[in-house]
């Protein structure tokens, strides 16, 4: 099998496993467990078993102090996004939720035309057209159905990402993926920590539902996605990469329908597919003049 089919496979996969931190998320609202034990405990089990991991595999860890600093402060943004998007999930179903979380390219649009002197070029401001119009159709169409302060967490949650990615992009000439992730998951867990802190005191799950939710997100949503993403990533180019990646709410709002009742009106599904066409159209102009060089791709012998 060609190693860019091995890539799509394997992003695909990641892009699914992904696409269930909705329906987890959902499933921890439904029976009340709070996110000062959800979140900390979820990164603190992926962080060890992805740490664990490197050690036994000699992976690298950021080498630098500077690589630390860096990565570190991803993880802040990313703790941010996560916090965001979840407390969404209170307001909106989780293919809603993940429907507005996607929009974040539109904001990567705005934040590496400023702070990486990308063109904007016009595909881009078609794809900004589409994911602004399908984010109004779904909002707009059944108004008293879709809680706005829902939309506008997801919103928030979709910025953060948009920062989380851009920053990403700036760091992985510097950094390979493995240490990159390993840095973030690491500064996620600590802030993930603080703020359970915070919150009214860190506290285990209790009772084999809540354990049974927080492991799932923490392996099949954080461990597994992330260790496929980063073995995609070697092998496809960073275009595709990103379109393969639409599969994730597309999962979620199949699994919302299946697992969790949601309902799906026409609306939703037209704006959501507006949505994914104005993220293809981003991802398919990667290579237009003015836009960066495609992240290298690193091999074993980067670590």
């Amino acid at each position: 099998m060609r190693e860019s089919t091995i890539g799509a496979v394997l992003v695909l996969g990641a892009a699914a496993g992904f696409g269930t931190i909705g329906i987890f998320g959902k499933l921890a609202v439904a029976i009340d467990l709070d996110l000062a034990t959800l979140l900390p405990v979820r990164f603190t089990i992926a962080t060890l078993v992805v740490v664990a991991l490197a050690i036994n595999r000699s992976w690298a860890f950021p080498r630098s102090e500077r690589d630390w600093l860096t990565t570190l402060a991803l993880g802040v943004t990313y703790t941010a996004m996560t916090l965001f998007f979840f407390v969404s999930l209170r307001f909106l179903t989780a293919g809603i939720a993940t429907i507005v979380l996607y929009t974040y390219p539109t904001f990567v649009v705005a934040l590496s035309a400023t702070f990486l002197g990308e063109t904007v070029t016009v595909r881009k401001l078609i794809a900004l057209g589409l994911a602004t119009g399908g984010i109004a159709l779904v909002v707009g169409v059944g108004m008293t159905d879709i809680d706005p302060l829902g939309v506008g967490l997801a919103l928030g949650s979709a910025a953060c990402y948009a920062v989380y990615t851009t920053g990403s992009r700036m760091l992985s000439p510097s950094i390979s993926p493995r240490p990159l992730m390993i840095g973030i998951l690491v500064g996620t867990t600590v802030s993930m920590l603080v703020y359970g802190v915070l919150d009214g005191g860190l506290a285990l799950p209790t009772g084999r539902d809540e354990w049974w939710i927080v492991l799932g997100l923490a392996l099949v949503s954080t461990v597994i996605p992330h260790l496929l993403f980063y073995e995609g990533v070697s092998r496809l180019q960073a275009s595709r990469v990103g379109v393969v990646s639409t599969a994730e709410p597309v999962v979620t709002v199949v699994l919302g329908v299946i697992l969790l009742g949601e309902t799906v009106t026409l609306s939703v599904l037209a704006g959501g597919l507006l949505v994914l066409c104005g993220v293809l159209v981003v991802q398919s102009g990667e290579t237009d003049p003015g836009s960066l060089p495609e992240a290298p791709a690193f091999t074993d012998s980067d670590d």
